[in-house]
């Protein structure tokens, strides 16, 4: 379950991940080696969903969030009044991917649980993975913006136990049965 307290201890590849795909426990953020996977990374700004993610990339896994949308070549300008469109590039991405077969990573706050809804029907296989480091964020959301997400921060439905990831970075942990 989410705790209100951020692990603090270590850079973002050493912090405390939750993981949980339908039905089953994992001993591990990252899944096996199977087509169509879906792992929908949240957590608020700075708390390393990017850097997580990006082990995942290393792994094969296409990677998407909606600030992509806002970047172009190279230059993150952030436009409040397009934020829907942002996420709605991001879930055409994704789905698009997923249906050609293609392991995918999402990392979005996902303050909300509904927010993770339009994702849940795209893959049988999804995992969702709470990030709770505490970094600078690399996109500068001011530090009451962070407060105010975290008020409304929604705990998943059930208990997760805590496993932290290796910080070898050209190895992730399996996923264990």
């Amino acid at each position: 379950m989410y705790s209100s307290s951020f692990n603090d201890a270590g850079p973002p590849n050493r912090s405390d991940c939750h993981a949980r795909s339908a039905g089953r426990q994992q001993r591990s953020a990252v899944p096996t080696a199977q087509a169509g996977e879906l792992v929908l990374i949240r957590g608020l700004p700075g708390s390393g969903k990017s850097t997580m993610a990006n082990k995942f990339v290393a792994q094969g896994f296409k990677h998407y969030e909606a600030d992509m949308f806002f970047t172009v070549d190279g230059v993150y300008a952030y436009d409040a009044s397009r934020i829907r469109d942002a996420h709605a590039w991001c879930q055409r991405m994704t789905r698009q991917a997923l249906n050609e077969g293609r392991r995918v990573v999402v990392s979005n706050t996902f303050t909300r649980l509904q927010e993770m809804e339009p994702y849940r029907g795209m893959s049988e296989r999804i995992r969702i993975v709470e990030a709770r480091g505490r970094w600078q964020n690399t996109h500068g959301v001011p530090e009451e913006m962070v407060r105010r997400m975290a008020r409304r921060w929604e705990a998943l439905p059930y208990r997760e136990p805590k496993f932290p990831l290796r910080t070898n970075a050209n190895r992730l942990p399996a996923a264990a049965s």
